[in-house]
């Protein structure tokens, strides 16, 4: 798949980061990936839609140095202000994983409206961190001492460790075991990573697996060895009746990870392959 303009630009970004060793550029990142998609999509108007919302709330916190202060300022641009809220009503949409569609509709899934609040702090001068609890995604305060966060989705509702421990349990219904390291903190190509896995299992959902083909080929940029990703592309493949590249694909998963769970199931989708193939 030939990339577009938007994605060699995301693979170029992305190899110059590694050449230098530094994180991922998020919010470039996350408009670079959205314009994939969006032809629409102007990244450079959307930074500057960033820059306006850090405006208002420097203004909001008074112009205070406070991290609290700013925090504050923050919150209330984004939250009361400015509406940003939780897609609770269509979690699924594809366009909650788009941050351009996030910052239009000021609706949006965890992890893209953490996108934001991440960097309207950044431009207000709070190095605030992502956090990837199983099952959402939150924002830990300035203050890592005070060991409180910023759940988005919830309307910028501060969370303690108590409360996370209880959102887990709930989201999971006691189905996996609290560990402390769930409040770790994630680097930027981490959450790109998984920006790109929910828009991929939303574009799958929606059957769309031409724009789901695409969502994998930006995962093979950031991990070009990851299984997983080849298996699933392997999948689509076959949706697409593309059998020979499904069973290519679908081959080096079996050879890349031999012990995997669902490896019998993947022998015997290939077997079916070889045989639609030849019908």
């Amino acid at each position: 798949m030939r990339p577009s303009l938007p994605g060699q630009r995301f693979a170029n970004l992305v190899a110059r980061c590694d050449e230098e060793h530094v994180d991922l550029p998020l919010d470039t990142s996350c408009l670079l990936c959205a314009a994939v998609f969006d032809a629409g999509v102007e990244p450079d108007r959307y930074m500057r839609k960033l820059d306006a919302l850090a405006a208002r709330a420097a203004k909001a916190a008074g112009g205070s140095n406070d991290p609290y202060a700013r925090m504050g300022g923050v919150l209330k641009t984004l939250f009361g202000e400015g509406g940003f809220r939780g897609n609770h009503g269509a979690y699924y949409e594809p366009g909650n994983s788009l941050l351009s569609s996030v910052l239009d509709r000021r609706v949006g899934i965890p992890i893209t409206l953490s996108v934001i609040v991440l960097e309207t702090a950044r431009r207000v001068g709070l190095t605030l961190e992502g956090v990837g609890v199983p099952g959402h995604f939150v924002v830990r305060f300035p203050d890592p001492s005070s060991r409180l966060f910023i759940d988005p989705y919830q309307a910028g509702a501060v969370l303690d460790v108590t409360d996370c421990v209880a959102l887990v349990d709930k989201l999971y219904r006691g189905r996996i075991t609290w560990r402390d390291s769930f409040l770790d903190p994630v680097s930027h190509r981490t959450i790109v990573k998984r920006v790109l896995l929910n828009l991929k299992n939303s574009l799958s959902q929606a059957k769309n697996y031409v724009a789901a083909l695409a969502a994998i080929e930006l995962q093979l940029v950031l991990d070009p060895d990851d299984p997983t990703e080849l298996r699933d592309r392997g999948i689509l493949f076959a949706r697409l009746h593309r059998y020979d590249r499904a069973i290519e694909d679908l081959e080096t998963y079996l050879r890349r990870s031999p012990g995997a769970g669902d490896g019998e199931t993947i022998r015997h989708t290939v077997e079916y392959l070889r045989q639609a193939r030849g019908l």
